[in-house]
């Protein structure tokens, strides 16, 4: 029997069951704002035995949504600015609940730099007890060494019990403190609006589908499992337009292309190639905070002469990569694909699945090689974590930059690796 792969866009109402060929083979328009992904995907008149897989573009969290009072826990880094700091007034009070700072954390190289107060981190977790719904944990240079965050996280699970969760700045690929604190606070304080939605999902597939998986679209288009689309709802913000360029590019034929989004007075131009966008030295906010989560390079244009520049500067030299076109403008010698509203739901269904690092490295005996070969299989293994299959994985070059600021040899390293879903196995 034919595998079948659904894609849902509930963002413009829309749902595509995909063959393995990527061949449309039903599709429903709903009406948006009204139509969920569980009615799009009751909609959808496919055989139920047949799906193996439902993607789902989900509309973004608004502050409005992040409600739930947060424990924040910081470890290490007294002398720099505390937690929350920069927050809008009415999101602070919003999510804050007791806040502290405790000793410990670790050095740019991973040794620890003091140890970890675990007095202070259960009397913080005594704190938390029966006024917090989540907390958040972030340590200094948690991303070389996790250790304090995962010890902390253990003991505050042991004191609240698994009804409140915990989310750790390490869990999110950034070299600031404060952007992988700020990302942990707010998929702390969205980890409840986000576990109803997707669980509610779930559900549907589960009715309709018994067979199939179900992953969520982030914001650069790839795919997290349903369990880690619970625990990183930030990592979801932007996922409808990363959709539609990837969405697309499917749609038209062709492997790479600079997509045109034209709606209403606004134009977006965006590149897509190799399944992945191309980012922008940009982090990404929700309601005015800055979160470890980068911006795809995307540009915003108006007149015709402005959107031809910018097609210009988004193929990056390549004059042969060609232009799709989805919206309303006439572009010449643009690909105009058919069933150009059903490319995020497209994107959806034909997504990828992806693991990024960046981060530095101590450069010991084996030198830049030996961390450039870390590099890749850090994000070879958050691939495959996030659903990839480890036998068809695609790898982009290493990107180095040297730190001449600290007193040992060190380069801050980014790599990404990407690939189909796991297929899952024949019954």
């Amino acid at each position: 029997m034919s595998r079948l792969r659904v894609g849902i866009d509930a963002v413009s109402a829309r749902a595509v069951a995909l063959a393995g060929t990527g061949r449309i083979v039903a599709s429903c328009r709903g009406v948006p704002g009204t139509d969920s992904p569980s009615r799009l995907l009751g909609a959808l008149r496919v055989d139920a035995g047949a799906v193996d897989r439902v993607v789902a573009v989900l509309p973004e969290p608004v502050p409005a949504d992040a409600g739930s009072p947060v424990g924040v826990l910081r470890i290490g880094g007294a002398t720099a600015l505390p937690p929350l700091a920069g927050w809008p007034a009415g999101m602070s009070a919003a999510v804050a609940g007791p806040v502290a700072t405790v000793r410990g954390g670790h050095e740019y190289d991973g040794a620890e730099s003091a140890p970890l107060d675990l007095a202070a981190v259960a009397g913080f977790a005594r704190r938390c007890a029966g006024t917090v719904r989540a907390v958040a944990v972030a340590g200094v240079h948690g991303l070389e060494n996790p250790d304090h965050e995962q010890r902390a996280a253990d003991l505050l699970a042991d004191v609240l019990g698994p009804d409140v969760p915990v989310r750790k700045g390490s869990e999110t690929e950034a070299i600031g403190l404060l952007e992988r604190e700020n990302t942990a606070v707010l998929d702390a304080a969205l980890a409840e609006f986000a576990r109803a939605r997707i669980d509610e999902l779930g559900a549907a597939v589960r009715k309709r589908h018994p067979e199939a998986e179900l992953y969520v679209v982030r914001g650069d288009g790839t795919v997290l499992p349903e369990l880690a689309a619970q625990r990183h709802a930030t990592a979801c913000l932007g996922a409808a337009r990363a959709a539609l360029l990837h969405g697309a590019v499917r749609l038209a034929g062709v492997p790479a292309a600079v997509v045109v989004e034209a709606t209403g007075s606004r134009t977006v131009v965006g590149t897509t190639r190799g399944g992945l966008l191309p980012e922008s030295a940009a982090y990404r906010e929700f309601g005015g905070i800055r979160i470890g989560v980068r911006l795809p390079r995307l540009t915003a244009a108006g007149r015709e002469r402005s959107v031809s520049a910018a097609v210009a500067r988004a193929r990056y030299g390549d004059d042969d990569l060609p232009v799709v076109l989805v919206g309303e403008r006439s572009l010449p010698d643009a690909i105009r694909p058919p069933d150009a509203d059903l490319a995020a739901a497209v994107g959806a269904a034909t997504a990828e699945a992806a693991g990024s690092v960046d981060r530095i490295f101590w450069q010991g005996a084996g030198g830049r090689e030996d961390s450039a070969a870390r590099a890749r299989q850090l994000a070879r293994d958050a691939a495959v974590r996030a659903g990839a299959d480890p036998r068809t994985l695609r790898e982009t070059p290493v990107k180095e930059a040297l730190m001449t600021y600290v007193p040992v040899p060190a380069a801050r390293l980014r790599a990404t690796a990407v690939g189909p879903i796991l297929e899952p196995a024949a019954p």
